[in-house]
């Protein structure tokens, strides 16, 4: 039996899962995945995801990958997943590919966005995917602010405290306001990678700046002190959403 390659894009909603990674007794993305191939290849295979996303975060193109044995057609692998999965997670698409891809090794990068709605009135439609901001943000300031951040840096100040990741250091290749409708606006990251918190509590230090809570400049100067005592809240799961992962070393000239 040939063993296949199989590259997975995939949409959830974070608020119905205990984020990506299996864990026992929960449902997670992967685990649902996994059970619904288990089902359809009639094998279990483990899901490699480009990376992990905690409880309550989005992803409109997460990508993943899986070696199988079976000889179904990659799409109708997608329609089989689909069809049993359950709610809150879609595969949009699914191809055979080279086994030399891996879904985490061979990335270059990502593109996060979090969503801020802005306005005195709370959502009916955005809860759990808009972070509600009730009292004034100087947007220029904030965008001011993120656009002194990108570079090859130590990210500590911006990160968890139960972050395991040996190597803080990474490129922020940049970070931007995105307006949106309805009020809202996103704040969008690019990077090489990304910690784990790091971009709430990126998010939760800028709004910070944004409504004078913090001066600016106060996100370098807390960046390169490497305290995170020093930084922001982190920001809520609910504006998370990781649009892209990157494949391609990513032209940071373009907004992305």
């Amino acid at each position: 039996m040939t063993l296949r390659n199989i590259k997975l894009v995939v949409e959830y909603d974070g608020t119905l899962f205990h984020g990506w990674q299996v864990q026992k007794d929960l449902r997670t993305v992967q685990g649902a995945l996994q059970d619904a191939l288990a089902i359809i290849l009639r094998e279990r295979v483990s899901v490699r995801g480009s990376g992990r996303t905690d409880a309550g975060v989005h992803a409109w193109a997460q990508v993943a990958n899986l070696h199988t044995t079976s000889d179904l057609p990659a799409d109708r692998i997608r329609r089989g997943i689909n069809a049993i999965v359950g709610p809150g997670v879609v595969v949009l698409t699914a191809e055979e590919v080279d086994h030399g891809f891996d879904s985490l090794g061979s990335a270059c990068g990502k593109v996060y966005a979090y969503r801020l709605l802005l306005r005195k009135s709370p959502t009916a439609l955005l809860a759990g995917r808009s972070w509600w901001l009730r009292h004034p943000i100087d947007l220029a300031l904030l965008e001011r602010e993120l656009a002194t951040l990108p570079g090859y840096y130590d990210w500590n100040a911006y990160r968890a405290k139960d972050c395991t990741s040996p190597d803080p250091r990474k490129t922020l290749y940049s970070a931007r306001i995105r307006p949106e409708t309805h009020e809202c606006v996103s704040l969008v990251f690019t990077g090489s990678g990304f910690l784990k918190q790091m971009i709430r509590i990126l998010v939760g230090t800028a709004v910070d700046v944004g409504r004078g809570k913090l001066p600016a400049g106060a996100m370098v100067q807390i960046r390169n002190g490497l305290d995170r005592s020093r930084a922001g809240p982190t920001a809520p799961p609910d504006g998370l959403f990781l649009e892209r992962v990157l494949y391609t070393a990513p032209d940071v000239q373009t907004p992305l």
